[in-house]
C-alpha cells in the first residue's frame, strides 16, 4: 500500500514556516524516587512573520523598529558648512556603466545649495549637483518589475542626464522648483528622455 501523499523537505518546510510548532514539555529528573530536578519546556518555531501574526515577538519587532529608525535619522549626512535640508525622500538612481545597469538606493536630500544621493551602508555619495547646474527635468513612466513607476529625469549642465526615482514624486517635484535658483525647463526632447 503506498501512500496517498509523499511529504518533501521542502513541504516540511513550508509548513513549518508558514504554521509553525509548539513545544510543550514538563520533564522530571529524579533519583530513587525523590524528584531533583524540574525542567519546563516551551518552545514555538515558525518564520517570524507567523510568530507576529500570533502576538509572539513583539516586543523584540518594536525594538528592532526603534534601532533601526534611530540608526537612519542619526546617520552623519555629509552636510556642508551652514547648509539646510528642505526635503528628504528614499530613492534611486539609474546606475549604467559597461554590463552593470541597475538601480542605486539611497536618501535623497534636496537642500538650499544642491541636490544629492546619500547611501549609508557603505557609506557613498551616489549622486551630486550643485542646485543652480539643473537646467531641466521631465517625468516619464517606466515598467520596473512588471509594475509602471515614474521616473524623473534630470538634465544637468553640459546636457547630461540622470533618471532618478522617489517615493513621492509630486512633494519632490515641488520641492525641487521650489528651491532651484532659476525656472526648470520642461521640454526635454522624448528620445532624449529615453536615452537618459
Amino acid at each position: 500500500m503506498k501512500p496517498e501523499r509523499e511529504y518533501d523537505l521542502v513541504d516540511i518546510l513550508d509548513r513549518l514556516l508558514n504554521k509553525g510548532i509548539i513545544l510543550n514539555a514538563d520533564l522530571i529528573i529524579s533519583v530513587a524516587g525523590v524528584p531533583l530536578l524540574g525542567v519546563n519546556l516551551k518552545a514555538a518555531l515558525a518564520s517570524i512573520e507567523t510568530m507576529l501574526d500570533y502576538g509572539m515577538m513583539e516586543a523584540w519587532d518594536k525594538s528592532t523598529r526603534e534601532w533601526y529608525a534611530n540608526e537612519i535619522t542619526n546617520s552623519p549626512v555629509p552636510l556642508l558648512e551652514s547648509e539646510n535640508i528642505i526635503h528628504r525622500t528614499f530613492g534611486s538612481i539609474r546606475y549604467n556603466q559597461g554590463i552593470i545597469d541597475t538601480w542605486k538606493p539611497g536618501i535623497w536630500y534636496l537642500t538650499d545649495r544642491r541636490l544629492f544621493l546619500w547611501r549609508k551602508e557603505p557609506a557613498e555619495m551616489l549622486f551630486e549637483t550643485p542646485l543652480e547646474g539643473i537646467e531641466a527635468l521631465a517625468l516619464t513612466t517606466e515598467t520596473h518589475f512588471e509594475r509602471e513607476r515614474n521616473v524623473i529625469v534630470l538634465q544637468i549642465e553640459h546636457g547630461e542626464r540622470s533618471r532618478i526615482h522617489v517615493s513621492n514624486v509630486a512633494g519632490f517635484i515641488e520641492a525641487l522648483k521650489k528651491a532651484a535658483p532659476k525656472k526648470l525647463k520642461k521640454d526635454i526632447p522624448a528620445c532624449a528622455v529615453l536615452a537618459a
